[in-house]
């Protein structure tokens, strides 16, 4: 597996594109040179098998793969995904599936997918979701126009002038899940996916609270 560490960080991103019916590419071609500083360089291939041998000697910042495109990798969701997952050690991996339900994005998740999209997504909402998901995993190289860096909330326990001695006694529940949360993400290295599937959320819902969360802090020290 060549070091990805060593790659200079002014090149323009590489995505692994692995679809068996080759649209992926012109479908994010016109939202790319608007979202990226520099547009990504696409390479395309039709099946898992030859996509695990490009990576063994090729670094990619991105991997978008069509799970049936990845059928050859094995005869259970799970097993394909996690095959993949291993070869592109380091780089995102995005999958879309016919079926995004909630049960194939849990299984594509824990097999080491950072998402699971359905195939309809548009061009520019795909790029917009490899944008976020760079930014939530620290994967600079895919760093998009659009998606400032994301400012750390600070946590501050007010308590209410109201009722000052039940806030001492009781965490509100936002504060509780939050907790929870953040916990989750701390136990597998701040891989937000990773953490949703454990807690059995979506990771959108996930980037929605943190969201909330972050608004609300701002308000109560403002």
């Amino acid at each position: 597996m060549p070091d990805t560490s060593i790659i200079d960080t002014e090149l323009p991103a590489r995505l692994l594109l692995i679809e068996s019916r080759r649209d992926l590419q012109q479908r994010l071609a016109p939202s790319l040179a608007e979202e990226f500083p520099q547009t990504p360089v696409m390479v395309d291939v039709t099946a898992g098998r030859p996509a695990v041998e490009l990576m063994r000697n090729s670094a990619f910042d991105a991997v978008l793969a069509d799970l049936e495109a990845i059928g050859d990798l094995g005869a259970e969701t799970d097993e394909r995904i996690n095959r993949l997952a291993r070869a592109a050690s380091g780089a995102l991996l995005i999958i879309l599936s016919e079926d995004a339900g909630i049960s194939v994005a849990l299984a594509a998740m824990r097999a080491g997918a950072h998402d699971c999209i359905g195939k309809a997504i548009s061009g520019a909402a795909l790029t917009r979701l490899i944008g976020e998901l760079a930014r939530r995993h620290g994967k600079t190289r895919c760093f998009t126009r659009s998606c400032p860096e994301p400012e750390t909330a600070t946590i501050v326990e007010l308590p209410s002038p109201s009722i000052p001695s039940m806030r001492d006694l009781v965490m509100p529940m936002w504060r509780q899940e939050q907790r929870i949360i953040e916990d989750a993400i701390q136990q597998f290295a701040g891989n937000v996916a990773m953490a949703a599937a454990a807690l059995e959320l979506s990771p959108s819902t996930i980037y929605r609270k943190r969201q909330a969360w972050a608004e609300m802090d701002t308000k109560r020290t403002a």
